[in-house]
């Protein structure tokens, strides 16, 4: 063997192994966003699968041990024209057994400071059983930093009003 095609046969089996890992990883890390309303629409078909969810932590379901890190809650949909992602605004449940559709969630780790009852998160792992096994849990902007609709009227009015 001549030492050209040595190392054309090296170069394509580090280019192979390097392709391998690329997809694999990509396939690990891929995971489909969706709302709470677009899962509730087929909850079977997703099982098993790498998902994130857009909901809203249901009011008085918390439940955190700070000794072992397990967190478990009920998400909800996100009420259509409040709050949340950008997704989760434009999406409307049509049907309203999807928007009282609820998912039981259980995650061990860090609980964000933003975490809280009513706070709309998105949750990143695989439903399991009818439970969501999060491996990860994110908190979303607070609507403190939304823009204030009706101060923005008021002031309109008044610019509207002055002699110009």
């Amino acid at each position: 063997m001549t030492r050209k095609t040595k190392f054309a046969i090296g170069s394509a089996i580090i280019a192979i192994a390097v392709a391998a890992l690329v997809y694999t990883a990509v396939r690990e890390t891929s995971a489909y966003f969706l709302t709470m309303d677009e899962y509730a629409r087929d909850p079977a078909a997703l099982a098993g699968q790498p998902l994130r969810l857009a909901g809203r932590v249901s009011t008085g379901t918390v439940k955190w041990d700070p000794r072992t890190l397990d967190l478990e809650f009920l998400l909800q949909p996100i009420p259509p024209g409040e709050g949340g992602t950008h997704e989760a605004r434009r999406v409307a449940a049509p049907d309203p057994a999807l928007a009282s559709a609820t998912l039981p969630v259980r995650y061990n780790g860090i609980l964000p400071d933003m975490f809280a009852d009513g706070r709309d998160v998105i949750v990143e792992g695989r439903v399991d059983g009818g439970v969501f096994h999060a491996k990860a849990l994110l908190t979303t902007c607070p609507s403190k930093y939304e823009a204030d609709v009706e101060g923005a009227d008021a002031g309109a009015a008044r610019d509207a009003a002055r002699p110009g």
